[in-house]
């Protein structure tokens, strides 16, 4: 059973891993999902709204309050899983694993992937203590990257965490999407700070003062900082030169990443990077910066060029090099094509299943 805060459907991120390991698991099980958040799913997709736990006096009564309520539907709506493995780890999941605690309900795996554990860490008090119970408590946490497994190790000493790498399931053949005439390099990435649109921005300024034939675009979901790059576009007279596409279907994503000349993703962290993978696979070259979980499966100068984060001068220069050195582009590029093929989701579940001792 996996348990989602919102409603699943296709795309990048944590439905896709949600999708992807389900996908890998059907010849054995039967994956079932699970949605706690507060918008209806659509059929297939079961419903048991888990209010979260915030601070208020009022607040923590009512979440006392449903306490109960919630241990029996949750009991109700566990049996019989083999497992149970909630996505995005937030303070709604106490009462399952209060649960796991009591030995009332399947094991429970809890899988991190980046947001989640930024929160944790941010947290204070009790709602730190809370984080640190939950992540000790569950029988295995799994992060998408051994960088981020350490960050949890760090948070929670007493967890038994395990890295398993994230997959990907290729790239379609699909007509071209409708896109930005001439050639362009993309960004696919979140409009969250974390994934430094703005240095993006200012490092394609140097660019186009050597490619002006080169247009960016930047394809992204709604978020905190998508005025605030909108604003940085136009502040630096790149109105003109960079188109903004919010919300795109994953299919289409996939699509524009298949056409472009390089994608770059410049984070200051990032827990793993699916979209390389989605790149690689497409025969795109990629440039990234070196964090998080990207160097462990994306190697400098062999599958593609990584920047110091933050670093607006040399994510340039990596594009620069990615367009002009077609002969070492393209040897790097074949090379993380032949290695993204590595990245299945029936190898990351046989890891699940290993580590969890799944039956």
């Amino acid at each position: 059973m996996f348990l989602l805060p919102w409603v699943l459907t296709p795309g990048g991120g944590v439905n896709a891993v949600v999708l992807g390991l389900a996908s890998a698991m059907r010849e054995r099980y039967e994956p079932v999902f699970l949605i706690t958040g507060w918008d209806a799913p659509p059929p297939g997709q079961m419903w048991l709204k888990l209010p979260g736990l915030t601070s208020g006096r009022r607040n923590v009564l009512g979440f006392l309050a449903r306490m109960g309520p919630n241990l029996r539907r949750l009991r109700r709506a566990t049996r019989g899983a083999v497992a149970v493995n909630p996505h995005f780890v937030g303070l709604e999941l106490l009462p399952l694993v209060l649960l796991r605690w009591l030995r009332l309900c399947p094991k429970v795996i809890l899988s991190v992937h980046g947001a989640d554990i930024a929160e944790a860490v941010k947290s204070s008090g009790w709602t730190r203590t809370l984080f640190t119970w939950m992540l000790s408590s569950a029988d295995l946490v799994v992060a998408c990257s051994h960088a981020l497994a350490e960050e949890v190790k760090r948070f929670s000493p007493a967890a038994n965490v395990v890295a398993v790498w994230n997959a990907v399931t290729g790239t379609p053949d699909s007509p071209r999407a409708r896109q930005v005439d001439g050639r362009y390099v993309i960004c696919v990435a979140h409009f969250v700070a974390k994934k430094a649109h703005d240095v993006l921005l200012r490092a394609f300024l140097l660019i186009e003062k050597q490619r002006s034939d080169l247009r960016l675009v930047l394809i992204g979901g709604y978020g905190p900082e998508r005025q605030a790059i909108m604003s940085l576009i136009h502040s630096l007279g790149l109105g003109g030169k960079v188109d903004v596409l919010v919300d795109v279907p994953h299919r289409e994503v996939l699509s524009w990443i298949a056409h472009a000349e390089c994608l770059v993703l410049p984070s200051r962290e990032e827990p793993f990077g699916i979209v390389l993978l989605e790149a690689a696979l497409a025969r795109v070259p990629v440039v990234a910066t070196r964090v998080g979980g990207v160097p462990e499966f994306v190697s400098d100068k062999i599958h593609g060029l990584l920047c110091e984060p933050d670093h607006p001068d040399d994510i340039a220069q990596a594009v620069l090099t990615t367009l002009s050195d077609r002969a070492g582009t393209q040897k790097r590029t074949r090379a993380f094509y032949e290695h993204a093929q590595r990245f299945t989701w029936e190898r990351a579940f046989a890891r699940y299943r290993t580590k969890a001792a799944l039956p």
